[in-house]
């Protein structure tokens, strides 16, 4: 994670410490910014820089030429000017404050801005968190998906991608809502329903959440290849240099500025596609060690499938096996190896959750 906050750096230097018109006050995104953050600004009390600091466990990154500086504790950043009556939030936020200033030559901080530190850097228990854990089954209803046929003896055996997906899902649903009670835990269907992949999405996208939490999400899909002989399991993620333009939510971050939006967006996306990759090589990992010894692992793989990309969140496809395939079909038809499937996806996206809520506690 240290790579993202870098990256952030880099992209919105030229703003906070190269005397970009972020900070201005003549821009009018901002002023209406400030027209809705007027709880920042608190005339009555004041806090020096050291107090400041104590109360929320952070460091300053300070720019004595510019007089801008960044309060940094972990993976989140407040970032500020003497004069200017503006902070940034997590390099993405914009709030209208109380301008800091010195005296005596020390810094100086509003009751106000405080208490945005205060929020900005929220006790242990309260830092970043997957707060809902999205759960896709491909297809459904009248799109069966991929169906694969097979003879054994005087036996034609058929499974549906449908079915096969939905049996996994249910149970990783389970699994995922005993270990984390406290979390959302979300299927797009738990029946034989028709979905078309944009409602997958919005369900997704929609998830009401706290400013602190992420959703995850995870589709799953089985494979069919033209090829009989192609088996075994894989996960999507997509390609690092897909870009989304709608990741940003102008009123949310109070930004008009088409040039700092296309900052804020990148930003998100590079960090949307870290963790994506991060939570593939989890599941992948945790797949191979679950069924490793009898089904080939495939990797990771690059497409931009729907579902993927339009979910504004770290996201994966898994495709559990080939219906097509004689060994990867006697496999999926076993209620045992589906299981064995479905603890592999839960040890992985455990193994990712469990990383990413400790990376925001460093």
């Amino acid at each position: 994670m240290r790579f993202r906050h870098g990256v952030m750096m880099v992209l919105l230097g030229a703003f906070l410490l190269g005397g970009g018109d972020l900070f201005s006050p003549g821009t009018r995104s901002l002023n209406e910014a400030a027209a809705d953050s007027r709880t920042h600004r608190d005339f009555s009390r004041e806090v020096s820089l050291e107090d400041l600091l104590e109360r929320v466990s952070a460091h300053l990154e300070w720019d004595p030429y510019r007089g801008r500086g960044s309060i940094v504790r972990g993976g989140r950043a407040l970032s500020f000017g003497v004069g200017v009556n503006y902070a940034v939030e997590n390099y993405s936020r914009l709030h209208a404050v109380t301008p800091p200033f010195r005296r005596d030559g020390a810094l100086v901080f509003s009751g106000g801005f405080l208490d945005l530190a205060l929020r900005v850097f929220p006790p242990p228990d309260t830092l970043r968190s997957v707060g809902a854990i999205f759960i896709d089954p491909g297809h459904g209803g009248r799109d069966p998906g991929a169906i694969g046929r097979h003879q054994f003896g005087t036996e034609l055996r058929e499974l549906r991608e449908k079915d096969l997906v939905l049996d996994v899902s249910l149970q990783l649903r389970d699994l995922l809502k005993q270990r984390f009670p406290e979390k959302k835990i979300v299927l797009s269907r738990d029946d034989d329903t028709y979905i078309t992949l944009e409602d997958r999405t919005d369900q997704a996208n929609e998830i009401p959440l706290a400013p602190h939490e992420s959703v995850l999400f995870v589709s799953i899909h089985a494979n069919a290849s033209l090829n009989s002989r192609a088996k075994g399991f894989e996960v999507w993620v997509l390609p690092p240099e897909f870009r989304r333009r709608d990741l940003v939510n102008p009123e949310r971050v109070g930004v008009e500025d088409p040039e700092v939006l296309s900052i804020l967006n990148t930003m998100r996306e590079e960090e949307i596609t870290l963790e994506s990759e991060l939570l593939a090589r989890n599941i992948l990992s945790g797949l191979d060690a679950a069924v490793g010894e009898e089904s080939p692992n495939r990797g990771i793989r690059e497409e931009s499938w729907y579902v993927v990309r339009n979910a504004r969140m770290p996201s994966v496809l898994v495709e559990i096996g080939f219906v097509t395939n004689r060994e990867d079909f006697k496999r999926l038809e076993d209620p045992a190896y589906l299981r064995r499937i479905t603890r592999g996806i839960y040890t992985g996206v455990l193994n990712f959750i469990e990383n990413f809520e400790e990376v925001g506690r460093d």
